[in-house]
């Protein structure tokens, strides 16, 4: 297992100007992790180690540059600055390149027209949503960090592995991104009207044969105490985003008991819907992912917050 440097080696590598020291440090900061969070700080030591050419950091600066973090968005720079770590050799940074293209255009961004299924709850269609490469990269980015898949519990607070949901899956930080999955952010953030900075960290699900989530709610309850204190600090779960990265698997369609309806996208297709309709969480969207009977589903799955989700 690869040994974490310790918090204090680090600071010294960092002033003694090690471009890696400088890189770990500042993405620690950043969020918080293993660090105090001081995200000033944390952008100052990674702009200093993409200043000596650490092809990490230069990737993580076109991450902090498409989401407007310490410093003003500018899709064009962030290109810029996977190209320098393409062309400094990171395979990495070709690969992305390679799926979204050298240059950044603003028609990427650009809102797709849904397909509205259900006014009331509110529940939307896309087509061809992300590119199938787009979909591949994601797979392959995320099938390395597979885990039991867990759920909140209400009695207890936190969350746990439980028999209704028995598929795996894992979880982005921002650390964790790149070019590839900030323009599959925007891009729901433009198809739903509700900006990147409300977005909760990707969750990228994996579901072999017979592995399912059994019917529940996305939308936060407030009827339970447990779980009072997260909508005071980071608010209401209002919509969920999905994004369908294969079809080469039989079932495991997404089901909506109560309206009965279930949907199935084709590789890079998405589903939106609304948890909460008039202000008020709505039990019409109960939902399950239904169980594959062959082959192995991949889904991209995105909360979306009524207000800014701090970074993690």
């Amino acid at each position: 297992m690869m040994q974490v440097a310790s918090l204090e080696s680090l600071q010294q590598r960092a002033r003694a100007g090690e471009a890696r020291a400088q890189f770990e440090l500042g993405s620690r900061l950043l969020v918080g992790r293993d660090a105090p969070y001081a995200l000033q700080e944390g952008v100052r030591l990674i702009e200093a180690a993409g200043q000596q050419q650490d092809t990490g950091a230069l990737q993580l600066l076109a991450v902090l540059s498409a989401l407007g973090i310490g410093r003003a968005q500018d899709w064009s720079a962030a290109f810029d600055l996977v190209r320098r770590a393409a062309d400094l050799g990171d395979e990495r940074a070709r690969g992305q390149l390679g799926v979204v293209g050298e240059r950044f255009h603003s028609d990427a961004l650009s809102r797709i027209e849904p397909k509205v299924e259900f006014e009331a709850p509110r529940i939307v269609t896309f087509a061809h949503f992300l590119s199938p490469a787009a979909c591949a990269w994601i797979v392959d980015k995320a099938r390395p960090h597979l885990s039991a898949a867990r759920i909140k519990n209400a009695e207890r607070g936190g969350a746990n592995a439980d028999a209704m949901r028995t598929n795996t899956g894992m979880g982005f930080s921002v650390l964790d991104t790149d070019l590839v999955i900030q323009l599959a952010h925007a891009r729901i953030a433009a198809a739903i009207g509700a900006p990147v900075s409300h977005q909760e960290p990707t969750n990228i699900l994996h579901y072999e044969p017979g592995q399912q989530y059994r019917p529940h709610f996305d939308f936060i309850d407030p009827g339970v105490a447990h779980f009072a204190q997260e909508l005071q600090q980071v608010g209401q779960r209002t919509a969920t985003f999905l994004i369908y990265l294969n079809e080469d698997y039989e079932g495991g369609a997404t089901a909506f008991p109560r309206l009965e309806w279930s949907f199935k996208g084709k590789t890079g297709d998405a589903l939106a819907f609304w948890n909460v309709t008039d202000g008020r969480p709505d039990p019409r969207t109960l939902h399950a992912g239904t169980p594959p009977t062959s082959g192995v589903k991949w889904l991209f799955s995105k909360w979306v917050r009524d207000r800014p989700v701090p970074l993690i």
